[in-house]
């Protein structure tokens, strides 16, 4: 992933833009007009498909007819020429719809990827480029749902379902046209028990509607329960709970089940329903047919064409009432997925923000208070200095404020208020990537990802060397280990760095900020998950890379930062000491009180 100092895309969040969810979007019209406008490249394909399925519903209206005119005119007064004429007309009027409904099926898959890649894109981006505050309050679970099965509720629609429930639209209506102007009598008749069957399709679908939100509210919650488990499985492992976790699955699991059944068991009923209701409705127009026959208003083979639309009404009836809960779902998807786009980056660029370049290293915090909650303060007032090639350690009790420090630094926050400067630049009036370009950032969770150490190691600089690469590795004294893999620095990486040691991660991640050669340096407890040995080792390197370079370092062992420069002590959000470490101890304050706690 390159690095850049360009400002993020400006995506049409707010009026273009989405699983089966199994829930209805909350303002349809809005969100349907949305999802519409992502179809503008694909206007051409889309035409040709309409018209396709304009070819394919004249062909199903036009199939019925011709059989009742081959029976009334050539079946009953026994001109087999004139039969076999018009069979070869109905085989090529259906062959002529067939041809036309694979080809529109085609057109409308490619259209459908295509369509869902970009949305896949675009909230891909969108994710990438949203504050650190939103992905704290949002689980990974939750928006990975919304960029896999939200997206592909939205395909199964728009690759099948849309074009087959606007064709289904386009046969009913031209159905009950074409019986009445076959016979109004007896298409009055057949479609008698039309709107009893309307009325229960809409109580269907509306239950059906309701069992599909409980759902997508269930599926929810089970996919948060297994990321989580999943994700801490080590955890789960160290404290032996693999029986209390296969309890909360199954909760949550059987709590989906239920209402899985609930919605499949009526969506059920749909398919018996409309057998039944077109078996009556057959019997019917026979019974209605035969009589007006006897009167002389109908012939055989208008009887015939009626009972063929009749099989032919009830199949897209029901197949309008089953896309409507995907449409619906569908749109409720892409109204999950309009939630993120929709949402603000709060840690943004000004308008023409010139990037941070070439800076000395200079860092000053002036009156800087922070809160990640409104009204619960983490940082009160603080004022800090550092001087080009200094050291800075941070110490205090664990929750005191010390990695927000860092994170403001970072400008993965904005402070609530007061200054922070780089080389007497206000952090917030530069591109916030040419800032991280400057930093290299040991984070205390260490993250590698899946590829080869190497490739790990290079994520800090892509542009490094594969002699830049294992320099690095050296300076952070991770060289001989990685020698001694089976592949060297072309050993693969599993999930997370599971096949590396926490000591092994920490200093592969260290090598990564190494090679990044930044002008100020972060450790967040960089050396809190290694040896003695490869602690002082760490810290001879530290020593080499930090000449010219201001380093700020977080650590519990207050052994690692005695050299400091500026030692920075915070508690409860507030600086409350600052000095050397022996001006500390001189002073038998706070810092005086930490360190004879931890060394006695």
């Amino acid at each position: 992933m390159s690095k850049s100092t360009s400002n993020p895309p400006r995506v049409s969040i707010s009026r273009s833009g989405g699983g089966m969810t199994g829930e209805t979007a909350r303002d349809t019209r809005t969100t349907a007009r949305r999802l519409l406008g992502y179809t503008r490249p694909y206007q051409a394909q889309i035409v040709i498909v309409a018209a396709l399925v304009l070819v394919t519903t004249a062909a199903s209206l036009g199939g019925p007819i011709l059989l009742g005119r081959a029976i009334d005119q050539y079946v009953i007064p026994g001109d087999l020429v004139g039969l076999r004429r018009q069979v070869i007309m109905m085989l090529l009027l259906y062959l002529a719809g067939g041809s036309a409904s694979v080809i529109y099926g085609i057109l409308m898959v490619s259209v459908g990827q295509r369509l869902i890649a970009d949305v896949r894109g675009q909230l891909f981006d969108h994710l990438q480029w949203l504050s650190m505050k939103y992905h704290d309050q949002h689980k990974i679970g939750d928006i990975m749902s919304r960029v896999t099965s939200d997206t592909e509720a939205i395909n199964r629609v728009l690759s099948n379902g849309l074009i087959e429930f606007t064709s289904n639209i386009l046969l009913l209506g031209g159905i009950m046209i074409a019986m009445f102007l076959l016979n109004w009598q007896l298409a009055i008749g057949t479609l008698i028990l039309l709107p009893l069957m309307l009325v229960i399709t809409s109580q269907i679908t509306k239950r059906s509607r309701l069992a599909y939100r409980q759902v997508q509210h269930n599926l929810g919650t089970l996919n948060a329960v297994m990321e989580e488990n999943i994700t801490g499985v080590r955890v789960m492992k160290a404290f032996a709970r693999a029986s209390e976790t296969q309890a909360q699955f199954r909760v949550a699991n059987a709590a989906n089940r239920k209402s899985g059944i609930s919605a499949d068991i009526i969506t059920a009923a749909l398919g018996p329903m409309f057998t039944t209701m077109s078996i009556i409705t057959i019997a019917v127009t026979a019974l209605l047919g035969g009589w007006l026959s006897l009167q002389g208003l109908v012939t055989v083979g208008i009887i015939a064409t009626f009972v063929v639309y009749i099989m032919n009404f009830f199949r897209p009836m029901r197949g309008i009432a089953m896309l409507y809960n995907s449409l619906q779902s569908a749109l409720a998807g892409a109204e999950r997925i309009f939630e993120v786009l929709d949402a603000n980056v709060t840690v943004a660029d000004v308008p023409d923000a010139p990037p941070l370049e070439n800076i000395n290293g200079a860092v000053t915090f002036d009156d800087v208070s922070f809160s990640y909650v409104a009204g619960k303060p983490v940082l009160k007032n603080i004022n800090l200095s550092a001087e080009p090639g200094q050291m800075i350690a941070l110490v205090g009790p664990t929750g005191a404020g010390k990695t927000t420090i860092i994170n403001l630094l970072s400008r993965f926050y904005d402070v609530d208020s007061g200054t922070i400067r780089i080389d007497g630049k206000d952090i917030r009036t530069v591109q916030q990537a040419s800032i991280r370009e400057q930093l290299g950032i040991v984070l205390q969770d260490t993250f590698l990802f899946s590829g080869t150490v190497a490739e790990n190691i290079r994520y800090g600089r892509l542009s490094a060397n594969d002699e830049e690469v294992m320099a690095a590795a050296r300076l952070a004294n991770a060289d001989w280990f990685i020698r001694r893999l089976p592949k060297g620095y072309e050993t693969q990486v599993s999930e997370r760095g599971n096949n590396f040691s926490q000591g092994q991660r920490q200093l592969l991640a260290i090598a990564r900020a190494l090679l990044a050669d930044p002008r100020i340096l972060i450790l967040d407890e960089a050396t809190s998950s290694v040896d003695t040995r490869t602690e002082v080792q760490i810290q001879e390197a530290l020593l080499r890379l930090m000449d010219g370079r201001t380093a700020f370092v977080i650590a519990h062992r207050l052994s690692t930062i005695q050299q400091a420069d500026q030692l920075l002590v915070i508690d409860d959000g507030r600086l409350v000491e600052q000095g050397t470490h022996d001006s500390l101890l001189a002073q038998k304050g706070f810092y005086y009180n930490l360190f004879m706690r931890q060394f006695r």
